[in-house]
């Protein structure tokens, strides 16, 4: 689930929404993947002392090596 997950945020390059990248993460994998354990990946690894994931706003998360541009 970790790696789909990061994945669909490395190639996606900008902030998508959970929803979106549990479409995306399912449609990648193959097979329908239960949201909730898409939103607790993202959950889980966007805390701690080296997250892969960075919270942006309510429901966006994008990959931590990914800048906003602008």
């Amino acid at each position: 689930m970790l790696a789909t997950v990061t994945l669909v945020l490395e190639r996606a390059g900008q902030p998508m929404r959970a929803r979106e990248i549990h479409a995306a993460a399912s449609e990648l994998s193959g097979e329908p993947l239960l949201w909730t354990s898409v939103k607790g990946t993202l959950a889980a690894y966007a805390e701690g002392s080296k997250p892969r994931f960075e919270r942006v706003d309510r429901g966006y998360y994008r990959s931590k090596g990914t800048r906003l541009s602008g």
